[in-house]
């Protein structure tokens, strides 16, 4: 663990939020509740801090429902409330979204899944005033390897972000370790290297340092 966060000491860089090479600290926090066998309820929270992970500039709250509709694949409808810093003033967006998941899992803990996400973006005049349909696909690996004696799993992963009228503008690549400290808790730390297309089409690189925490009920 200690190794994997000294990691991420290099790519502590001076930048203003979400800019180029800006280092970036992402913070998730979830509650699932079982409502039967099939269908779920998740919550969450989600804060970004920018500017050498100085200052919050974007946070968002979800709600959902996740329908399980077999061991591999599953559905999940949710409402996303976004708010972005623009100018030192909250600007919030409205997003509906459903995901589609498919994956595979073996008896020796080898897993791949791929959620396939379509967002409405629902922008007011402040954010320009153009709704966007959003195109998310992520495929994420864990192998059947585990890190010592513990029950912690590596992951990789990779999204990619296609937007209308915009085309593929963002692509993030991750690597981190799966902590369960319990059946009904769980710990993410993970490393993303994001490359995010700006208003004017140039591609800017960042690097986040993402820190999810899950109650499961």
């Amino acid at each position: 663990m200690k190794r994997f966060l000294l990691l991420l000491i290099p790519f502590s860089l001076f930048a203003k939020p979400n800019g180029n090479r800006d280092f970036e600290v992402w913070n998730c926090d979830r509650i699932t509740i079982p409502l039967s066998k099939k269908v779920h309820f998740s919550g969450n929270a989600e804060f970004r801090y920018g500017n050498h992970r100085k200052k919050l500039y974007y946070k968002q709250y979800q709600g959902g429902f996740h329908f399980y509709d077999s061991a591999h694949t599953h559905f999940h409808l949710a409402y996303r409330r976004v708010y972005n810093r623009v100018q030192e003033k909250w600007i919030a967006e409205h997003d509906p979204l459903i995901d589609l998941t498919v994956q595979v899992r073996n008896r020796s803990a080898f897993f791949l899944s791929n959620r396939q996400r379509v967002q409405y973006r629902i922008l007011g005049e402040k954010l320009g005033g153009k709704n966007r349909w959003l195109y998310r696909n992520r495929t994420e690996f864990t192998p059947s390897y585990r890190l010592y004696k513990h029950p912690i799993i590596p992951f990789l992963a990779d999204e990619f972000f296609w937007q209308e009228g915009r085309g593929i503008d963002q692509n993030r690549l991750e690597a981190g370790l799966k902590i369960p400290y319990h059946q009904r808790t769980h710990l993410n730390l993970s490393y993303i290297w994001r490359l995010l297309k700006d208003p004017q089409n140039n591609w800017l690189y960042q690097n986040v340092m993402r820190v999810d925490f899950t109650l499961h009920f």
